[in-house]
């Protein structure tokens, strides 16, 4: 499998991981919604690093 396929896949599920645990630290009072808002570009940093390498493995690979 292309390393960029699973860069990609991996942050997706660690985006699914963020936002159950989020739930979860929300519901009983572990953080607030402000501290997750906080918290999110760090992972939404990582899908976007994820699409890069997707796309620049789909430019060469035609």
């Amino acid at each position: 499998m292309n390393p960029a396929t699973i860069a990609a896949v991996n942050a997706l599920i660690e985006i699914g991981v963020f936002a159950f645990k989020s739930i979860k630290a929300v519901q009983n009072g572990d953080k607030t919604p402000e501290v997750i808002r906080a918290e999110w570009p760090a992972i939404s940093a990582k899908l976007e690093d994820a699409w890069a390498a997707w796309d620049a493995a789909g430019k060469s690979n035609g």
